[in-house]
């Protein structure tokens, strides 16, 4: 069962999300997949479903909004991401455990490994993240003292998620979420996912670095100087089981450079969206020029300075 939400402006990655999963998996496996529509076009929808196969049964889902109102955004960031917080309340009751996957991710292997991960004593497995590694860093919890959290705890990142639903339901992380935001909303940098570290801090277990990795950004950190702020579990492995898009610089948005940017539009190939590239503007030709060159390599720890002035600028 794999959980994920989209808006509209979400709904073609999407579709090529899922046509990566269709494309990686098992001969003999199929999967289930609950959609949250937050506000999809009806034509959209229907390419999204024309981009997949009866490997896949897609349901959609438009649960209730009221308990996001309110919450804290900035920059490019929809409400949409707080639904990964409310997904007890909207699968269903039956399910036990669930993967959540983003809409900017590929997916370049089989998830049923991922699937069968022993979560043990864990609420949720998830992968350190590779530009935040404690909570103490600069843009971890901004709370974590106020908390009694330990600052040399780690934090995760919430693209990718096995998740225990009796876990999560029992102990209300969604109501605990809603409720550091709502307390801490001047201080919140990154949204469900500075939440999810709060409170689930102690209560999560690490998956293999694959299954979540920025590539450009891996390739970014590996090559400066390693410092303790830099030391994440990213460096262990070379491997990308999953290869997530996170930050300002998405495929569709701008063409990049790397190699998984065009395996991007490979699969994007394979949707309704076919053919389809972003269009050819200044800024892109700049963003793609800028992602993987010397010139970002030196200047990568600026950008979290720029991070702070657009959440000041634009937060409501």
């Amino acid at each position: 069962m794999i959980a994920c939400a989209s808006d509209s402006g979400y709904a073609l990655p999407l579709a090529v999300m899922l046509r990566s999963l269709i494309a990686n998996l098992g001969p003999r496996s199929q999967v289930e997949v609950y959609c949250v529509d937050d506000g999809i076009s009806s034509a959209d929808k229907a390419k999204v479903l024309a981009s997949v196969t009866d490997r896949l049964t897609l349901h959609w889902l438009e649960p209730s909004r009221s308990a996001l109102s309110g919450l804290p955004t900035w920059g490019r960031m929809p409400r949409t991401t707080y639904q990964k917080l409310t997904l007890g309340e909207w699968l269903p009751e039956h399910a036990e455990k669930v993967i959540w996957l983003d809409c900017d991710l590929l997916l370049l292997d089989d998830i049923m490994p991922l699937w069968d991960a022993d979560l043990g004593k864990w609420h949720v497995l998830a992968v350190p993240d590779q530009r935040v590694p404690l909570l103490s860093s600069r843009f971890g919890v901004a709370a974590y003292r106020e908390l009694g959290l330990a600052a040399e705890a780690k934090y995760f990142n919430a693209g990718v998620l096995l998740i225990d639903l009796a876990r999560w339901r029992r102990d209300d992380v969604a109501g605990r979420a809603i409720n550091y935001l709502n307390t801490y909303r001047d201080q919140v940098f990154f949204w469900d996912q500075e939440a999810l570290n709060a409170v689930l801090a102690g209560k999560w277990g690490e998956l293999d670095p694959a299954w979540n990795r920025n590539p450009t950004i891996d390739h970014l950190i590996r090559s400066r100087r390693p410092s303790d702020a830099d030391s994440t579990a990213g460096r262990r492995s070379e491997e990308i089981r999953i290869a997530h898009f996170s930050g300002n610089l998405k495929p569709w948005n701008c063409a990049g450079s790397s190699p998984h940017h065009d395996l991007y539009f490979r699969y994007l190939d394979q949707t309704a969206w076919s053919g389809w590239r972003p269009a050819r503007t200044w800024k892109g030709v700049w963003s793609q020029a800028y992602e993987s060159s010397r010139l970002r390599r030196f200047v990568y720890p600026a950008e979290r300075w720029a991070t702070q002035l657009v959440r000041a600028l634009t937060r409501n």
